[in-house]
């Protein structure tokens, strides 16, 4: 198990808020705002670019309920 360290400084987005489950979002560069967010990725990316962020990271948040199961 990873120490609470190595996941605070991993690459990976914050989690997103509940309300938007089931969504795209686009957080800015640095991870710290969700500049965009809805149902289309492409339509996500579009507002995200146009709010000034021309490379935001992109997360599809899992829609409630869901459930991933994995190994490694």
């Amino acid at each position: 198990m990873p120490n609470r360290k190595a996941l605070e400084n991993s690459n990976r987005p914050k989690p997103a808020p509940v309300e938007y489950a089931g969504q795209w979002v686009a957080w800015d560069r640095r991870e710290t705002e969700i500049v965009a967010h809805g149902l289309h990725f492409k339509e996500v990316l579009d507002a995200a670019r146009a709010a000034g962020h021309p490379e935001p990271v992109m997360q599809k948040v899992p829609a409630l309920g869901s459930y991933f199961i994995g190994a490694a």
